[in-house]
Protein backbone atom coordinates (compact mmCIF):
# COMPACT_ATOMS: atom_id res chain seq x y z
CA UNK A 1 0.00 0.00 0.00
CA UNK A 2 1.43 3.35 -0.96
CA UNK A 3 1.00 6.63 0.90
CA UNK A 4 -1.87 7.78 -1.35
CA UNK A 5 -3.94 4.70 -0.47
CA UNK A 6 -3.24 5.18 3.21
CA UNK A 7 -4.43 8.79 3.11
CA UNK A 8 -7.74 7.99 1.38
CA UNK A 9 -8.71 5.12 3.66
CA UNK A 10 -11.41 6.06 6.17
CA UNK A 11 -10.12 6.34 9.71
CA UNK A 12 -11.62 4.06 12.33
CA UNK A 13 -13.98 5.33 15.00
CA UNK A 14 -11.26 4.65 17.56
CA UNK A 15 -8.67 6.73 15.75
CA UNK A 16 -11.16 9.58 15.33
CA UNK A 17 -11.80 9.67 19.09
CA UNK A 18 -15.36 8.37 18.82
CA UNK A 19 -14.62 5.46 21.13
CA UNK A 20 -13.16 5.47 24.63
CA UNK A 21 -11.05 2.71 26.15
CA UNK A 22 -12.44 1.53 29.48
CA UNK A 23 -10.90 -0.86 32.00
CA UNK A 24 -13.47 -2.56 34.17
CA UNK A 25 -13.66 -5.25 36.84
CA UNK A 26 -16.76 -7.44 36.66
CA UNK A 27 -18.20 -10.38 38.56
CA UNK A 28 -17.18 -13.59 36.78
CA UNK A 29 -20.81 -14.44 35.94
CA UNK A 30 -21.34 -11.07 34.23
CA UNK A 31 -18.09 -11.37 32.31
CA UNK A 32 -19.02 -14.88 31.15
CA UNK A 33 -22.56 -13.86 30.19
CA UNK A 34 -21.41 -10.88 28.10
CA UNK A 35 -18.72 -13.01 26.46
CA UNK A 36 -21.35 -15.69 25.79
CA UNK A 37 -23.57 -13.16 24.02
CA UNK A 38 -20.67 -12.24 21.72
CA UNK A 39 -19.89 -15.95 21.16
CA UNK A 40 -23.52 -16.71 20.35
CA UNK A 41 -23.78 -13.80 17.93
CA UNK A 42 -20.68 -14.97 16.08
CA UNK A 43 -22.30 -18.40 15.66
CA UNK A 44 -25.46 -16.75 14.33
CA UNK A 45 -23.39 -14.69 11.88
CA UNK A 46 -21.79 -17.85 10.51
CA UNK A 47 -25.17 -19.57 10.20
CA UNK A 48 -26.66 -16.60 8.35
CA UNK A 49 -23.97 -16.48 5.68
CA UNK A 50 -26.54 -15.89 2.91
CA UNK A 51 -28.18 -12.95 4.65
CA UNK A 52 -25.32 -11.44 6.61
CA UNK A 53 -25.91 -8.88 9.32
CA UNK A 54 -23.68 -5.93 9.93
CA UNK A 55 -20.44 -7.65 11.05
CA UNK A 56 -20.17 -5.27 14.00
CA UNK A 57 -23.30 -6.90 15.49
CA UNK A 58 -21.16 -9.81 16.73
CA UNK A 59 -18.41 -7.78 18.36
CA UNK A 60 -17.66 -7.05 21.99
CA UNK A 61 -17.76 -3.34 21.22
CA UNK A 62 -21.32 -3.65 19.94
CA UNK A 63 -22.55 -5.71 22.89
CA UNK A 64 -20.97 -3.33 25.40
CA UNK A 65 -22.48 -0.33 23.62
CA UNK A 66 -25.90 -2.01 23.57
CA UNK A 67 -25.65 -2.88 27.25
CA UNK A 68 -24.72 0.64 28.35
CA UNK A 69 -27.32 2.26 26.05
CA UNK A 70 -30.03 -0.13 27.30
CA UNK A 71 -29.14 0.60 30.92
CA UNK A 72 -29.13 4.37 30.39
CA UNK A 73 -32.52 4.11 28.71
CA UNK A 74 -34.28 1.67 31.07
CA UNK A 75 -32.52 1.59 34.43
CA UNK A 76 -30.92 4.99 34.92
CA UNK A 77 -33.36 6.10 37.62
CA UNK A 78 -32.34 3.29 39.97
CA UNK A 79 -28.87 3.92 41.40
CA UNK A 80 -26.90 0.68 41.59
CA UNK A 81 -26.35 -0.86 44.98
CA UNK A 82 -22.70 -0.80 46.01
CA UNK A 83 -21.26 -4.29 46.07
CA UNK A 84 -18.64 -5.83 48.24
CA UNK A 85 -14.99 -5.22 47.56
CA UNK A 86 -13.32 -6.99 44.67
CA UNK A 87 -13.58 -10.77 44.88
CA UNK A 88 -10.93 -13.25 43.82
CA UNK A 89 -13.30 -14.53 41.11
CA UNK A 90 -13.80 -11.10 39.51
CA UNK A 91 -12.56 -10.66 35.95
CA UNK A 92 -10.74 -7.69 34.48
CA UNK A 93 -11.95 -6.48 31.12
CA UNK A 94 -10.76 -3.74 28.82
CA UNK A 95 -13.09 -2.64 26.06
CA UNK A 96 -13.90 0.22 23.74
CA UNK A 97 -17.18 2.07 24.21
CA UNK A 98 -18.88 4.78 22.20
CA UNK A 99 -17.57 8.09 23.58
CA UNK A 100 -21.02 9.68 23.66
CA UNK A 101 -22.39 6.77 25.71
CA UNK A 102 -19.42 7.05 28.03
CA UNK A 103 -20.08 10.74 28.56
CA UNK A 104 -23.75 10.05 29.35
CA UNK A 105 -22.68 7.35 31.81
CA UNK A 106 -20.20 9.74 33.45
CA UNK A 107 -22.89 12.39 33.91
CA UNK A 108 -25.30 9.84 35.40
CA UNK A 109 -22.65 8.49 37.79
CA UNK A 110 -21.89 12.03 38.91
CA UNK A 111 -25.60 12.79 39.47
CA UNK A 112 -26.02 9.58 41.47
CA UNK A 113 -22.84 10.14 43.47
CA UNK A 114 -21.19 6.89 42.46
CA UNK A 115 -18.01 5.93 40.63
CA UNK A 116 -18.25 5.40 36.88
CA UNK A 117 -16.95 1.86 37.31
CA UNK A 118 -19.88 1.07 39.64
CA UNK A 119 -22.34 2.35 37.08
CA UNK A 120 -20.75 0.39 34.24
CA UNK A 121 -20.66 -2.79 36.32
CA UNK A 122 -24.33 -2.33 37.18
CA UNK A 123 -25.15 -1.68 33.52
CA UNK A 124 -23.34 -4.76 32.21
CA UNK A 125 -24.71 -6.97 35.00
CA UNK A 126 -28.30 -5.77 34.51
CA UNK A 127 -27.99 -6.26 30.74
CA UNK A 128 -26.61 -9.78 31.19
CA UNK A 129 -29.36 -10.65 33.67
CA UNK A 130 -32.06 -9.33 31.34
CA UNK A 131 -30.74 -10.35 27.90
CA UNK A 132 -28.52 -13.42 28.29
CA UNK A 133 -30.63 -16.36 29.44
CA UNK A 134 -29.12 -18.99 31.72
CA UNK A 135 -29.91 -21.58 29.04
CA UNK A 136 -27.47 -19.84 26.73
CA UNK A 137 -24.61 -19.76 29.24
CA UNK A 138 -25.33 -23.40 30.16
CA UNK A 139 -25.26 -24.31 26.45
CA UNK A 140 -21.90 -22.61 26.03
CA UNK A 141 -20.48 -24.46 29.04
CA UNK A 142 -21.68 -27.79 27.57
CA UNK A 143 -20.09 -26.96 24.21
CA UNK A 144 -16.83 -26.04 25.92
CA UNK A 145 -16.83 -29.27 27.94
CA UNK A 146 -17.61 -31.37 24.87
CA UNK A 147 -14.90 -29.61 22.88
CA UNK A 148 -12.42 -30.28 25.69
CA UNK A 149 -13.40 -33.96 25.76
CA UNK A 150 -13.08 -34.30 21.97
CA UNK A 151 -9.70 -32.60 22.02
CA UNK A 152 -8.44 -34.78 24.87
CA UNK A 153 -9.64 -37.96 23.11
CA UNK A 154 -7.93 -36.88 19.90
CA UNK A 155 -4.67 -36.23 21.73
CA UNK A 156 -4.80 -39.68 23.34
CA UNK A 157 -5.43 -41.43 19.99
CA UNK A 158 -2.65 -39.69 18.10
CA UNK A 159 0.71 -41.39 18.17
CA UNK A 160 3.62 -39.31 19.35
CA UNK A 161 6.05 -37.67 16.95
CA UNK A 162 8.29 -40.10 15.13
CA UNK A 163 11.96 -39.62 15.65
CA UNK A 164 14.76 -40.52 13.24
CA UNK A 165 14.65 -44.18 14.40
CA UNK A 166 10.80 -44.36 14.30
Amino acid sequence: MDMADRDTRPRSARSRGLRTLQHQTLPAATYFAIDTEVWFRSLIMQAEARQPRDPRWATKDQVHDEAIAWFLEHCAEQPPQPRAARRATDEDLTFWIDSKLMERARRLALRQGIRLSQLLEAALTAYADQHVPEELTAFRRRVQQEAGSLYQARRLQRPGPKGPRG
